[in-house]
């Protein structure tokens, strides 16, 4: 793997996703519902955002490419929980620490939802990977045998 290639998944995935994340939380956590951006929106922003890293045609390897994409989104999870936790204000009638226990379980259960969704991404894309490398393999031994 090359600087270009290394630089462009850090780029993608570890800057640019948690910049979205945090975006979100500034900007648009009132026009759009928190359980439809990070259930449904955030996974599709890191599949489209690293399919458009894939269409720069940078040889990387497919395992490598998802290991980035689930450090994305852990380090935007933690970005999540941090801008939450600054904003965190227990009401006067809580136990201490049930705000931030709270504030734990949400972060939890969308991590865990977030990481079904990418799961389930990453085997069909993988499926779709064995397959178009069984198509280029066959392609390619039909020219061997024409020569």
């Amino acid at each position: 793997m090359t600087r270009t290639q290394l630089l462009s998944l850090i780029i993608i995935n570890l800057v640019l996703l948690p910049f979205i994340q945090l975006s979100y939380n500034l900007l648009f956590m009132t026009q759009i519902a928190e359980s439809s951006f990070q259930v449904f929106l955030f996974p599709m922003f890191i599949i489209l955002l690293n399919l458009l890293l894939c269409c720069c045609r940078l040889k990387i390897s497919f395992y490598v490419h998802w290991i980035f994409i689930y450090v994305g989104q852990g380090t935007s999870l933690a970005c999540y929980f941090v801008w939450h936790y600054s904003q965190l204000e227990p009401f006067p009638h809580m136990p201490p620490g049930e705000a931030a226990f709270d504030l734990y379980m949400v972060t939890f259960l969308i991590g865990l939802w977030q990481l079904v969704a990418l799961f389930m991404i990453n085997i069909s894309a993988f499926v779709l990977y064995l397959l178009w490398q069984t198509i280029q393999n066959k392609d390619h031994k039909k020219k061997l045998y024409r020569i």
